[in-house]
């Protein structure tokens, strides 16, 4: 397990006291749910924004006389045929 570090946070009272109920609901800590919910937004932020990759961008910018190259891609690529 990871080594688990204090820290503080404000909270308007009514939402922490929302935190509190669903905490006691679901058996677990405010930290948990808290921890949990922030460990979300954290891997989002990690996850692959293909729209802004450069790449991306080259999508259909070429054209073939071959319609579909998925199809065959081996062939097209390493010359086997299927």
């Amino acid at each position: 397990m990871a080594v688990l570090k204090r820290t503080q946070m404000y909270f308007p009272e009514d939402l922490l006291a929302e935190l509190k109920r669903k905490a006691e609901r679901e058996k677990t800590t405010v930290s948990h749910i808290v921890r949990s919910v922030v460990s979300e937004v954290v891997k989002k932020d990690k996850v692959k924004n293909w729209e802004t990759d450069p790449l991306w961008s080259m999508v259909g910018s070429s054209r073939s006389k071959d319609k579909d190259l998925s199809v065959d891609h081996d062939a097209c690529l390493y010359g086997k045929v299927k």
